[in-house]
């Protein structure tokens, strides 16, 4: 779904497997899914290891029958990993023959970290400077691929060369590719700038093409994580900016854990469900049709 196409949101609520990375896979779909959710987002490891093998035989064929299973439909691919700067551009081919055999058209990603160790180990204007322009570099060919199976790029703010709506902004132009756009996560503009993000993201907003709807508490760098609608990002606000622009991309839920390093199961299914609540609410209230 791109921005613009029309004034109806389509209702693409969806959530990350993220919130269940301690446990299965099929655990954390069956949560999604039970929570009423019908759009998933996925590409990330559960329990400490990568459950997908993108080479082997028949791989994209039981990954459909797994979503299938749970009455889900896949809008995004978390693919830093396949889009690295250090890896070789075959991984990304790869990767976009992957989801595209399985009808996801967005590959999720990030820009170039601006930190040795976040947040009080930051790297010099001369060691970015380099490793911005290939980045800038590897994303073209990246976009140029990606265009030719009818796929988005997006690349989320993460510091560095996507920190903020105008760096994406900047970023994007010297990429100067329709293959990639702009992901917009809230929680982590508070989080690693100490931006609020309803000041921020109208600089962007019109060529978004997801929502990370990922709440935030406390200063810079204090990591609380709780249900979207319930922290200090306001939510409301940038649910109207996504209105005006008329968005029809996704809203994705990514993180529910506030500051507690590991949930349990059921607390989780809890969340995940409290969240969808919430932001259909707030999407009803800001007048999307739900």
């Amino acid at each position: 779904m791109k921005t613009g196409e029309t004034n109806e949101f389509q209702n693409e609520t969806g959530c990350m497997t993220w919130p269940y990375k301690h446990y299965p896979l099929e655990r954390a779909l069956e949560g999604i899914s039970r929570a009423g959710y019908r759009y998933v987002s996925l590409g990330l490891p559960h329990e400490g290891k990568p459950v997908f093998d993108y080479v082997a035989k028949g791989e994209s064929a039981r990954t459909l029958r797994m979503l299938e299973k749970y009455g889900l439909e896949p809008v995004s691919w978390i693919s830093t990993d396949a889009l690295a700067l250090q890896h070789p551009i075959e991984r990304a081919l790869q990767r976009m023959d992957f989801v595209k055999a399985i009808g996801v058209d967005e590959l999720l990603s990030q820009g170039m970290s601006s930190y040795r160790r976040f947040p009080n180990d930051p790297m010099s204007d001369e060691e970015l400077k380099p490793l911005y322009e290939a980045f800038n570099a590897k994303y073209r060919l990246i976009g140029e691929e990606a265009e030719k199976r009818g796929l988005v790029v997006t690349i989320k703010p993460h510091t560095g060369n996507t920190a903020t709506a105008q760096t994406i902004a900047d970023t994007l132009s010297e990429i100067a590719s329709p293959g990639v756009r702009a992901s917009y996560d809230a929680g982590n503009v508070r989080y690693y700038e100490g931006v609020d993000p309803a000041v921020d993201f109208p600089l962007i907003s019109a060529h978004t093409v997801s929502f990370i709807a990922k709440d935030h508490l406390g200063a810079r760098a204090e990591s609380n994580f709780p249900v979207p609608g319930e922290g200090e990002v306001n939510f409301p606000a940038m649910i109207a900016e996504l209105k005006r622009v008329s968005f029809c991309g996704s809203v994705i839920v990514e993180r529910v854990d506030g500051t507690e390093a590991r949930l349990e199961v059921e607390e989780i299914d809890v969340r995940v469900a409290r969240a969808k609540t919430n932001l259909e609410r707030m999407m009803a209230e800001t007048g999307f049709e739900i």
